[in-house]
């Protein structure tokens, strides 16, 4: 009996945890490495190591975002590797999912578009600009949309992530801060603070969904 048990147990412990962690980080490696030999091409030849940072984190944004949409607007291989209950679950938070993956686009392609500015990347300041702050500008707006179609553990699990990023926030960016500040620590760059932000809530998303016990197989 027990054998039996563990047995479909064991089994979609590979479906939704292994084989998605593996697909995916393929799939991140791959975009990330292909960034970096675009950067290290004759078209960029090469860029500094806050802007090669901030590029990779906003690839990941992207691959991370286009997993989701993917799950999302076809529910029914959705539910095949993502982590919830079934293709319904997907279809109830359909709303929610897809603009949070929106959300995510937008904030990754603003990354991704600044790190590759000029004077050191190909593409112009003015076109930065535009796509840089409009995308953290639409992103937010599709965010702020979020909240409107979130059931209240989901509202409840942004609020916290809220809570938890700040706190990330004030301990990574504010150490940083006082270690440059007493010249223990190279200031950080604008770049470098941006990029910050976008690992400390992607950290603080992780941790408030661990938190709800949301990460448990389902």
């Amino acid at each position: 009996m027990t054998t039996e048990e563990q047995s479909p147990r064991e089994f979609s412990w590979l479906r939704k945890v292994v084989i998605p962690a593996s697909v995916g980080a393929v799939a991140g490696f791959a975009a990330v490495f292909a960034m970096m030999r675009f950067i290290d091409s004759d078209m960029v030849g090469g860029l500094d190591t806050s802007a090669m940072i901030a590029a990779a984190v906003g690839v990941l944004y992207c691959v991370i975002a286009s997993g989701m949409l993917v799950g999302t607007t076809n529910p029914r291989l959705g539910a095949q590797f993502l982590n919830v209950e079934d293709a319904d679950e997907l279809r109830e938070q359909q709303r929610m999912l897809v603009t949070s993956s929106g959300a995510m686009a937008l904030w990754g392609t603003a990354l991704v578009t600044l790190a590759l500015a000029a004077p050191d990347g190909p593409v112009p300041q003015g076109a930065a600009l535009i796509v840089g702050a409009g995308g953290l500008l639409l992103g937010t707006a599709l965010s702020y949309l979020t909240y409107r179609f979130c059931d209240e553990l989901m509202l409840a699990v942004n609020l916290e992530a809220g809570a938890i990023t700040f706190g990330l926030v004030m301990l990574v960016v504010g150490m940083w801060a006082v270690l440059a500040h007493l010249g223990f620590a190279t200031a950080p760059q604008p770049l470098d603070l941006l990029t910050a932000f976008y690992v400390l809530v992607l950290l603080a998303s992780f941790i408030a969904v661990g938190r709800r016990g949301m990460l448990t197989v389902r």
